[in-house]
């Protein structure tokens, strides 16, 4: 008996060490590959540093976005919430990965966690907690975002399915191992103190990281935009490369441009991404650094934005603002190059703050209302009234249907077929304007003159200047986001009296605007506008195809609106600092009140400026829109001086 158990032990024995070998030659032979990348990635750690975005200047060099590295005092979630253990999962890529379980602080410890960093920030516990509570909630969101993407084309396909649910984990454990910001851009005695700190508490943590900024007096927040961390989509389709190049591919917290320069200029202003392996100890302590590549700042971007034109135009946009509360926006550029000195939308937005405002800009029952986000100057769409005769007047002058000596008799009407269609004059007590020329029908803003010299020229004339001016099409301005406007073909006597003076389906902006306007001061070339220097070189200027006569009667037309008594733009437009020539512009806008245009030039003499202003239902054009224009060109003129 003895010997039949002595046997049995030195059987399982043998079979025991069997295994043993086996499974030493599996590991030592046909796992070694396996072990040895496993090994090496314990013990090497490869970052990618990321690198700052370009700055973004005016023309004079003033910094009107940049990158600064910033402190933040940070939490790792796994460490204080624990962390289930996972069996190893097999991930879309084909790697094994594994977690191993962590243990939730009590309830002791968790108050008393937050009643130490309350100390160290300077904040309520409670302020710590409910930020605590607002990163699990960020972790949440990305991963129903990523959950809904894959379960959203896996039209119950069931290895989708199972996709979605193998990737939820993997990313649940990732993202709450990565330190995740509870107080950014911290001084650095805070962060001094939260480092020392962190030994004794639990996932307490502090990151360098860079953080866009902007002007601490936000200047043409339309124009230079904001950037915000990208979403799954977008980290999907980037996460290899961005557009084909390597270095500025995105990681998940990476930020995007979303409007403005950030966004048309996003390519340029990344940076190229460094790349550093370091071989580091269990401890995760670094031990020496392998290879190191730097990260390469992204493209500075120069604009052709004039800061102190830009300064006095959001100025005055916000004095029309506080006095008719209603919002507007306005354009200035040079006639010759097309460059924009100056666009601005009221009311703006703070891109320093625009993460914490984001939902009041969208409140329509509050500040929303005024739609905040929305750039007026190159999205904002509208009738365009009285300013529409100057197409009316080069349609009429091309076609010969009329000269500078016509005359037309308004009665305070225009009568078409069994309707008449009231001239402007004909509210007032004045009831009607007589018999006019040209130049006192441009100079007066006469409905019924531009009606009759419109129908002479008839509807497809019309339409095509109006073509030619730029009107119905994008300027391809490098900017997001343009609208096209809207100019239909008209056909009947009724539509083609209504274009005539800028009402019907007409839709413009003020961009558009401003080009037409440049193009009748620079002698007849439409020119491309642009807001990046490097663009001026080769300036685009588009013959529109005006004789020289019609050029200089329409410049003389509008010379006489502001600078003649009985000129429409004459009291609030006209100028002792520099000559502006221009038309006003009220457009009817039911069921609220007009929308008020001027667009000008200026000097006269020899212009170099062109702009457009329009204040949305502000009544008569010349007493809203004129003297937000009149700012524009002063503070050009000022400038010119200084």
């Amino acid at each position: 008996m003895f010997h039949v158990r002595l046997k049995l032990t030195a059987l399982i024995i043998l079979a025991a060490m069997a295994l043993v070998v086996v499974r030493l030659g599996h590991m030592q032979l046909l796992r070694a590959q396996h072990y040895r990348q496993e090994g090496r990635e314990r013990r090497i750690r490869v970052r990618f540093p990321n690198a700052p975005r370009g700055r973004i200047l005016a023309s004079d060099g003033t910094v009107l976005a940049e990158d600064r590295p910033v402190l933040s005092v940070c939490v790792v979630l796994r460490e204080i919430d624990g962390v289930s253990p996972l069996a190893p999962l097999e991930s879309p890529s084909g790697m094994r990965v594994s977690f191993s379980g962590t243990q939730p602080l009590s309830g002791e410890e968790y108050d008393h966690w937050s009643r130490r960093v309350a100390e160290i920030v300077g904040d309520s516990p409670e302020a710590v907690r409910a930020r605590l509570e607002d990163a699990r909630d960020g972790i949440e969101r990305e991963i129903e975002s990523r959950r809904r993407q894959i379960l959203g084309r896996s039209d119950g396909d069931a290895a989708l399915q199972s996709q979605a649910r193998i990737e939820e984990r993997i990313l649940r454990n990732r993202l709450a191992s990565e330190p995740r910001v509870l107080y950014e851009d911290v001084p650095f005695t805070t962060a001094a103190r939260a480092e020392v700190a962190a030994v004794d508490l639990t996932g307490l943590t502090v990151t360098e990281s860079l953080k866009r900024m902007y002007r601490n007096e936000p200047l043409a927040a339309h124009v230079i935009g904001y950037t915000s961390q990208i979403n799954a989509r977008e980290y999907d389709l980037y996460r290899y490369d961005y557009l084909g190049d390597e270095s500025k591919r995105l990681f998940f917290h990476d930020t995007m441009g979303r409007t403005g320069i950030e966004e048309h200029y996003n390519f340029d202003l990344r940076g190229s991404r460094g790349r550093r392996e370091e071989v580091i100890n269990v401890h995760g302590h670094i031990q020496r650094v392998l290879s190191e590549e730097l990260p390469v700042e992204g493209r500075t971007v120069r604009l052709t934005i004039d800061p102190a034109l830009q300064k006095a135009m959001e100025e005055a946009l916000a004095r029309a603002f506080a006095d008719l509360d209603r919002p507007g926006a306005a354009v200035c550029i040079d006639v010759n190059t097309g460059a924009v000195l100056a666009m601005a939308s009221y009311p703006a937005y703070d891109p320093n703050t625009i993460r914490q405002d984001y939902a009041d800009l969208l409140d329509t029952d509050g500040f929303g209302r005024y739609r905040p986000l929305l750039n007026r100057a190159i999205a904002g769409q509208y009738p365009l009234g009285s300013v529409w005769k100057v197409v009316t007047a080069a349609a009429a002058l091309e076609t010969f249907t009329i000269s500078t000596d016509t005359i037309h008799t308004c009665e305070g009407s225009f009568r078409i077929g069994q309707r008449s269609v009231a001239c402007w004059i004909g509210y007032t007590p004045a009831r009607r304007h007589g018999p006019l020329n040209y130049y006192d029908a441009m100079k007066q803003s006469c409905n019924v003159y531009f009606n009759a010299s419109g129908l002479a020229a008839g509807g497809p004339a019309l339409v095509e200047w109006g073509a030619r001016f730029g009107y119905g099409k994008r300027s391809e301005i490098d900017l997001p986001g343009e609208a096209a406007g809207r100019l239909d073909v008209v056909r009947q006597a009724g539509q083609v009296v209504n274009l005539s003076i800028g009402q019907g389906t007409l839709l413009v902006t003020p961009l558009q605007v401003a080009r037409m306007t440049a193009a009748v001061a620079n002698g007849g070339t439409l020119p491309d506008v642009h807001l990046v220097q490097s663009n001026e070189v080769g300036a685009t200027l588009r013959p529109v195809g005006l004789q020289r006569s019609t050029v200089q009667a329409l410049r003389a037309g509008l010379h006489k609106v502001v600078n003649e008594a009985g000129g429409t733009g004459y009291g609030p437009v006209r100028s002792d600092k520099i000559v502006i020539a221009g038309k006003t512009g009220t457009a009817q806008a039911p069921p609220n009140d007009d929308h008020a245009w001027f667009s000008g030039f200026a000097p006269y003499d020899e212009p170099k400026i062109a702009f457009a202003v329009v204040i949305e239902h502000g009544g008569h054009g010349g007493a809203s829109a004129g003297p937000v224009a009149k700012a524009i060109a002063e503070a050009w003129a000022a400038g010119e001086r200084r």
